[in-house]
Order: C-alpha cells, then structure tokens, then sequence
C-alpha cells in the first residue's frame, strides 16, 4: 500500500502545457482606409482617375454610336471598335496601376505606425480585421531563418 502511494504520482501523465497566450491586436483596415486622411485622399485619386476614364470612354462610344447611325464604312466602324476597346483597356490597366502605387504607398506608412504602437502596448501580432490575415508581427517571432538553417543542414547530412 504504501509502495502504491509512492508510486502513483510517478505514473500520472503529466498534464499538457498550457497554450501560450500570444499578446495581439487587430487592426480593421479598410476602416483605416475610410477614415483616415491618407486613405481618403487615396480614394479620392481613385475615383477622379476612374472619371476621367469614364468620360473618355463616353466620348469613344458616342463617336462609335455615331458612325454606326450614319452607316460609315465598316472599316471605319471597327477601327472606332478597337479604339473603344483601347481606351476601355487603357482605363481599366491604369486603374490597376494607381491603385498599385496607392497601395504600396499606403503600406509603406502604415508599417511603421504598426509597429510603434505594437511595441508601444507590448503585443507580437496584429491581425487584419475582420479578414485576419496576419499584417504585422514582431520580429522576435519570425522563426525563418532558423528553418532555413535546419533545412540546409538536413540538405547536407546524406
């Protein structure tokens, strides 16, 4: 019996460690973007951009509407075609480009932002709300290049 009470608290399976609690914050950014100065302003390039490429476009299909209502010549209605499919295209690849830039331009100064006030309320993570991808996270838990070290090394043993 009192082998057995000796014994018992040798045999118990410990229990499992507790979870890592990980200080983290979130940051919903397209409310970034609505409210703030840099992202309103960045919407606003946006949108004059996207009316000015809409009036051109107009214009292309008014001239294209134009000539088909005159019955012009074939030729000349499908070169008014590719022209409107130009500018159509042209419009949409400099969408695509400004909101490129604006987007770069945006990450750029929000990067240093998140980190001051990370290391400000001493968290290792922000997650993007309410898409929670991961936009921010301490270096100290980037574990990369030790993986690439353990990954060479198993590449070199046989």
């Amino acid at each position: 019996m009192i082998l057995s009470l000796v014994l018992a608290p040798a045999l118990q399976v410990p229990a499992a460690a507790a979870p890592v609690a990980v200080p983290s914050r979130v940051v919903n950014v397209p409310r970034v973007v609505a409210d703030s100065i840099l992202g309103k302003a960045a919407t606003a390039q946006m949108k004059t951009l996207q009316t000015e490429r809409q009036k051109g476009i107009a214009e292309k299909q008014a001239a294209l509407q134009k000539l088909m209502q005159s019955q012009a010549a074939p030729a000349q209605i499908d070169r008014a075609k590719v022209d409107l499919d130009r500018v159509t295209e042209d419009a949409k690849a400099d969408a695509v480009a400004l909101n490129k830039t604006l987007q770069a331009d945006f990450d750029r100064r929000l990067r240093p932002i998140l980190s001051q006030i990370a290391a400000e309320e001493h968290v290792d993570l922000v997650l993007d709300f309410p898409q929670t991808l991961l936009i921010w996270a301490s270096p100290s838990t980037d574990i990369t290049a030790k993986v690439i070290e353990r990954l060479d090394a198993a590449s070199k043993t046989p």
